[in-house]
Order: structure tokens, then sequence, then C-alpha cells
């Protein structure tokens, strides 16, 4: 039995370890086809060794009796010993034990699957019996090994997510939830928004956009349809002056034709009706002033006047486009918070800013165009809260106090996995989700 088992953890000590260098030299050497041929004469070898020690110790083992049997147990201990040796390799690495630095340690636990194979096979229960039950012990060893994770695992995905744990702060907001980077419980590290939905305003624009061919179908109230154009579906209504109100669950307002291209004004569901007739009664070709700068006029760039609303240049497709001209006004973004850190000093934040002041040892209130806050220096670091101008100034002066380092407990919840690289990282993966 001893030389029997002796010889089968021989092959995966001794044998395999040399025959996986010669094929991966053998790979650098004449590509994958010169690969496939060693390992396959490597394996046959293998299996035509373990023959011979089988056909010398045939007693020990229930396969002995026949040479098919015998052809049967070299053929299982190759295959299955090999599976667990690479198995096991690759756990091991997944762990960051890197077994294959110390060539003695990698030479004895490498023979150990071939040895269990060959025990599992052996004559006698109590013999097959105590292989099964070592064989389940490495089995739940290695479970439990893999579904922990390892320090170095942390660190890289740490580095896959580009997080650093210095500049890596959370805070909760009263009244407000995470939108990303959240730990649980309303504690997130990034950005927020009210946790009540009725406080959310809702965001308004106005689309300006010229087409020049017209839909093949019957139109809306008489009027022809532009081809991709918006307010294409819906309801409409005949209005003085000869405008059409084009109207839908999602936007609504006019249709224009200006010489041979058709202007569809659009605002979406929130921009009150008078505004979008305002743009229809001024709709105009945009000057230069208008476009900014950044478009040439075309012929195709049409703009209005908007009592409450500026425009800017938008590229697809080609338009303008119109928000509130009050920052305020700005829907979602005038009650949303930001948290940021950076390693720069806290009067960094002044940088362009339309107004900062200190309001106490390492703390400047910092105003924006379109919003407000605090930059607040926690040990090395500047922490920077900041939320629309909607926001109550005393919220973000003290979400900015209140914010602190985070958690590698707090981190773990929300990194990344690491993407699968090998079989063990699959099985890792499959253990973490069930249990």
């Amino acid at each position: 039995m001893c030389s029997q088992l002796g010889a089968a953890w021989a092959v995966g000590a001794l044998v395999v370890p040399v025959m996986s260098r010669v094929m991966l030299i053998a790979a650098f050497g004449g590509g994958s086809g010169a690969f496939w041929a060693v390992g396959f004469f490597g394996a046959l070898a293998v299996v035509i060794g373990l023959l011979a020690v089988v056909s010398a110790t045939r007693d020990v083992t229930f396969l002995g009796a026949t040479g098919g049997g015998r052809v049967l147990w070299a053929v299982l201990v190759t295959g299955l010993g090999t599976a667990g040796w690479a198995l096991g390799w690759s756990a091991t690495d997944t762990v960051g034990l890197q077994v294959g630095r110390w060539p003695l340690w990698a030479s004895v636990l490498g023979g150990i699957p071939y040895a269990l194979v060959a025990g599992l096979l052996l004559r006698g229960l109590r013999r097959s019996g105590t292989a099964l039950g070592l064989t389940v012990a490495i089995l739940l060893a290695g479970a439990v090994a893999l579904h922990r994770q390892w320090p170095q695992e942390f660190e890289q995905r740490l580095a896959l997510a580009g997080v650093q744990r210095e500049t890596s702060y959370a805070v909760t907001i009263p009244g407000y939830l995470p939108t990303d980077h959240d730990y649980g419980r309303g504690l997130g590290g990034g950005g927020f928004r009210p946790a009540d939905p009725d406080a959310t305003p809702p965001d308004l624009y106005i689309t300006i956009v010229a087409r020049r061919v017209l839909r093949q179908d019957g139109g809306m109230c008489g009027q022809p349809t532009a081809l991709d154009a918006r307010l294409d579906w819906g309801l409409c209504t005949s209005e003085p002056g000869g405008l059409i109100y084009r109207h839908n669950e999602i936007e609504h307002g006019y249709q224009v034709t200006v010489g041979r291209l058709y202007v569809t004004i659009a605002g979406n569901a929130a921009v009150d009706h008078a505004s979008l007739r305002a743009a229809a009664l001024s709709l105009h070709p945009a000057t230069a002033a208008e476009l900014g700068g950044g478009r040439d006029q075309d012929g195709e760039y049409f703009a209005a006047r908007i009592p409450g609303y500026v425009g800017q240049v938008m590229g697809i497709p080609p338009g303008m486009q119109y928000q509130p001209a009050e920052p305020a006004d700005r829907g979602a973004s005038s009650v949303a918070i930001t948290l940021a850190v950076s390693n720069g000093d806290e009067r960094s934040a002044c940088v362009n800013a339309a107004q900062c002041r200190p309001e106490g040892p390492d703390l400047y209130y910092v105003r924006r165009e379109d919003q407000h806050g605090y930059a607040i220096r926690h040990g090395d670091e500047t922490v920077e809260v900041l939320g629309g101008l909607r926001v109550d100034a005393a919220t973000l002066r003290q979400a900015a106090r209140d914010a602190r380092r985070t958690t590698d407990e707090e981190l773990d919840r929300v990194l990344p996995q690491l993407p699968p690289q090998s079989f063990a990282d699959r099985i890792r993966i499959w253990l973490r989700d069930r249990f």
C-alpha cells in the first residue's frame, strides 16, 4: 500500500512540476501546438508509469484484479490527481500563499492530490474511508480559505476601484440618502439626494431643434411632422396665431415652419405652457452671441427669448437647449449634496469661487455659481461638502464637520469584487454568493 501511495505522490511531487515547466518551454518555442503535444505525451507517459505501479501492487486496490481495472486506476489517478493539483495550486495563489516560491513545499503539497485519489481506490473500507475523510477535510479547509477575504485581495480591490484609504470619507446627513458609495444606514461618501422625493423639484429643460425632412404620415392637427423630431405622438390643439400645441405624457411644445425648415420647440412636462408658447412666438435664427462662439451659424440653429431661461448650444442633435437662469431653480441639482476629499489645503477650495470666507479654524464657506458649502481640514485632508443653492448652509456646515474616514469594513461593502482569473476565483465567487 505504501509503495502504491508513494508512487502516486511522486507523480505530483516530481513528475508533474517538471512536465509543466517543459510544457511552458514548448509553448514559448513552438506555440500552442507544441504546448498541447508535450502535455499529451507527458500525460500518456504518466499513465504508463502508473500502470506499471498498479500492476506491481494490484492487490491493494479493488481495481487491480483486471487489466481494464488497472488502466482505469492509472487514468483516474492521473486525471483526478492533476485536477486536484491544478485546483490546489490556483487556490493557494488566490489566497496569497504563493507556494511556488518554495520548491520543497510545492513538491510536498503537489503530490497530495494524487496520493488521495489512490487512497480512495484502496481495497478495504477503513483505508478508503480514511482517504475520503482527508479529502473532505482538505476541501472544506480550501473552501473556508477561499471564502475568506485575505489582506492582499482587499488591497487589490482598492486599486481596482481607484480608492485610497486616506481620501475615502463618509458622512450621514439627516434627511438625505446616498446616491453612490452607499455604506448603508444613510452613510455615504459621494452624492446625496433628499430622502423625501417630494423635496426634489423637477428638472426643467427646453430644446429647439430644426429638421429638413417630413414624415410621410398625416401629421398632427393637419400639421406635418418633422422626421426624427420630438413631439411626433400624443394630442394636439390649434391655438390663435396658427400655432399647433402638441403634448403627451413626457413632453409638450410646438413645431414651427421657418422657410424649408421645421423647428421643434419641446419642453419636459414640468415646463409651463406659457414658456413654450413664448419660445414659439419669439423664434429666430441664433445670433453669434447666442451661439457663444461654440458653433458657426449654418442656418439651422434657432433661438428664442424665454423669460427666466438661458440657452446654450447642444451637439447631437445640433440645436439649443434652455434651462432656468437661476441655479436655485435647476431641479435635482439645486437640492443635491456632494462630498469630496483632496490632499490640498482647505484654502484651495477658494479657487474659482465667487465667494470664500473663513468661518473658524480650518473652516471656509465657499460659494460658486450653482453650489455653496464648506471646506474643512481633517488631518492631512481637506473635505468639501457642497450643495445646491436650495440646501441650507447649516446642513452643509454640520456635514463637513461630521465627515470621517471610512473603515475597511465600510469600504468592503461598496468595493467591486475582483474579476475571476482562474477556476479557483470562480469557486470563491460562488462560495461568497451562497454562504
